[in-house]
C-alpha cells in the first residue's frame, strides 16, 4: 500500500493530490488545520522537493488571511481582539516593533497561526514586510516537519542504501529537532518578555524609543 501511494503520487492522478494539498495548506492559514501534519504528509509523499511549494502556499494563505482581516473582516476581528487581552497585547507589540517581533511570533507564537494571521491584519504592518517575514520565519518549522516526512519516505524503500539513508536521516532529524526546541524555548522567553513590556508600557530593549520599527 505504501509503494502504491508513492507510485500514484508520481502519476498524472498525483496532480489531484497536489491540488488537495494546496487547498489544505491554504485552509491552514484561515482556520484550524494542523499544518505540521500536512507538512509531514507532504514530505512523506514528495520528499524534500515539497519544501519550496509548502513555503509558498503557506505564505499565500497567511497573506490571504491578513488581507481578509484588513479589508473585509476588520470590524469582526477587532471585536474578537477586544475580548482577548493577549491578542490586544500582540497587536500593540507588533505596532511597536514591526517585522522583528513578527519574525519571533512566526517562530514561536502563543496563539495558533491562523489566529495570528487575522490579528496581524489589524496592525500597522505593511503587506510586503509581512509577506517576506512570514515566508522566511515560517520556513524553519516547515522544513523540520517535511524532513520528518521524507525520513518516512526513505523507510518505505526496502533497500540497503535506503537503510543507511534512514539512519542518517533520523540522526539529522534528531539534531534539527533538538536545535529547534532550544531556539523555540529561547524565542518564547523573548516574546513573553516583550509582550509583558508592552503591557507595562515599557519600550523593548531593541526599540527604546517605543516607536514603530518597520
Amino acid at each position: 500500500m505504501q509503494e502504491t501511494l508513492l507510485q500514484w503520487a508520481g502519476t498524472s492522478n498525483g496532480g489531484l493530490l497536489l491540488a488537495a494539498f494546496a487547498v489544505l495548506f491554504l485552509a491552514s492559514g484561515l482556520a484550524f488545520v494542523p499544518r505540521p501534519v500536512l507538512c509531514t504528509a507532504a514530505g512523506l509523499i514528495y520528499g524534500l522537493a515539497a519544501f519550496p511549494f509548502v513555503v509558498i502556499i503557506t505564505t499565500l494563505s497567511a497573506v490571504l488571511a491578513f488581507l481578509l482581516s484588513r479589508y473585509l473582516f476588520h470590524g469582526r476581528v477587532m471585536r474578537m481582539i477586544e475580548r482577548r487581552s493577549g491578542l490586544r497585547t500582540i497587536v500593540q507589540a507588533v505596532d511597536a516593533e514591526g517585522w522583528r517581533l513578527l519574525a519571533l511570533l512566526r517562530l514561536a507564537s502563543p496563539v495558533p497561526a491562523f489566529v495570528s494571521n487575522y490579528t496581524f491584519g489589524v496592525t500597522g504592518m505593511r503587506l510586503w514586510p509581512y509577506t517576506l517575514t512570514t515566508a522566511l520565519a515560517s520556513a524553519p518549522q516547515i522544513f523540520i516537519f517535511i524532513y520528518l516526512g521524507s525520513i518516512g519516505r526513505i523507510a518505505m524503500k526496502d533497500t540497503s542504501v535506503s537503510s543507511v539513508r534512514l539512519v542518517l536521516g533520523i540522526a539529522g532529524f534528531a539534531g534539527l529537532f533538538a536545535c529547534a526546541a532550544l531556539v523555540t524555548r529561547q524565542v518564547r522567553q523573548i516574546v513573553q518578555q516583550r509582550l509583558e513590556a508592552v503591557e507595562r508600557g515599557v519600550a523593548s530593549p531593541d526599540n527604546p524609543g517605543g516607536g514603530q520599527a518597520r
